[in-house]
């Protein structure tokens, strides 16, 4: 970890479960902010691993080769403030980003005027952003299980399917495909539905030719799949083919943009710039990306406000859409490995099962 010299600091405590399994290993989540299942202290040479003794044996079962899990007593503001002294840290960075208030004043109480807490800001979730082949390794298996389950569940859409039972058929299939679990709520968006980019399932039927967006992720040893198709039963109406048309090609021109040192607003851009030429610019309702991994939304990020900038390694997802109030929604989303020329696609579903990219429906 470079960060140390970059706040003046001699270690980290970690207390969220996000960078605690980047840099520990360990896969355990919390049950509440207030109640992490671990807490790191990360020095130049040491890396401790605070947990329970009851789930000690876990942490240690998982823990990378260069960390040292530990007994935890609860508090565990005690259990780390113990650890920091024993270790003759002055200044000690924390995630202030996620923890609690009130475990920050207890820390602080604890660690009275003889150690600094210094707030880490985003310097160690940038440490997440550039994937090793590990990592890459792990997402590439999340996005074909997401592929897999994806090609299962559009084959079983049916008129009169209600979102929540094609939902509960996407969560069944991702866990026959090998996920973990589901890296967020799977959306199933229909008809006039379909013009929110996010949704709450319900029990609405799901008619012909109307737009059905399903978004949808593995995962894989805690690393997220990230999906988004636009399909229909069938024919599609004029309105319909046409959406689908100009999202498709304003996320080809978006994907043919991405490459290291672009900045990321530039990716957006490029999406927008198609729908401005076709007059449905204000029917893009969101950013074109953001990067996944551990979260399923983490940095960098790609929109008209990002002042992120891609470098190679990043996995980005790339997801134009178009919205129209009482009608419905198009959007389509691929995740790419972001490499020095270039871009790697690394999604393979195909974009309309039986239905060609000019979204003409079968028959």
């Amino acid at each position: 970890m470079n960060t140390f010299s970059e706040l003046a600091v001699d270690g980290f405590v970690i207390s969220g479960s996000t960078n605690r399994r980047y840099f520990s290993g360990w896969s355990a989540e919390d049950h509440a902010p207030d109640r992490p299942s671990g807490v790191m202290l990360v020095l130049p040479s040491q890396k401790y691993l605070l947990a329970s003794p009851t789930n000690l044996p876990w942490a240690v079962a998982e823990a990378l080769p260069e960390v040292t899990p530990v007994a935890m007593t609860l508090p565990w503001t005690e259990a780390v403030t113990s650890l920091v002294r024993q270790q003759g840290v002055q200044r000690v960075g924390f995630e202030d980003a996620v923890l609690p208030v009130k475990a920050y004043r207890e820390l602080q109480q604890l660690l009275g005027n003889d150690v600094e807490l210094v707030a880490a800001s985003d310097v160690l979730d940038r440490q997440r952003q550039v994937k090793s082949l590990r990592e890459q390794n792990f997402l590439r298996r999340a996005l074909a299980v997401t592929d897999q389950a994806f090609v299962a569940s559009a084959a079983a859409l049916r008129p009169g399917m209600t979102e929540r039972e094609l939902a509960d058929i996407i969560d069944d299939n991702l866990r026959s495909a090998g996920s973990t679990g589901t890296a967020f709520d799977t959306i199933v968006a229909s008809g006039p539905n379909a013009a929110r980019p996010h949704h709450a399932l319900g029990d609405r039927a799901i008619q012909n030719g109307e737009p059905v967006i399903i978004d949808m992720g593995a995962k894989v040893e805690g690393y997220c799949g990230d999906l988004t198709r636009t399909i229909w039963t069938g024919h599609a109406d004029e309105q319909l083919g046409t959406m689908y048309r100009l999202v498709a090609e304003a996320q080809r021109a978006a994907i043919s943009a991405v490459r290291a040192g672009v900045a990321g607003r530039d990716i957006d851009s490029a999406a927008r710039a198609v729908f401005a030429a076709a007059g449905r610019e204000d029917l893009f309702a969101h950013s074109i990306g953001h990067a996944i991994g551990l979260r399923i939304h983490e940095a960098p990020f790609m929109g008209q406000q990002s002042s992120d900038v891609l470098t190679a390694g990043n996995v980005v997802t790339v997801e134009p859409g178009l919205y129209l109030p009482g009608w419905g929604g198009v959007r389509i989303e691929d995740v790419v490995l972001v490499t020095e020329d270039g871009c790697e696609n690394l999604t393979r579903a195909p974009k309309l099962p039986g239905v060609d990219d000019k979204g003409h429906g079968p028959a």
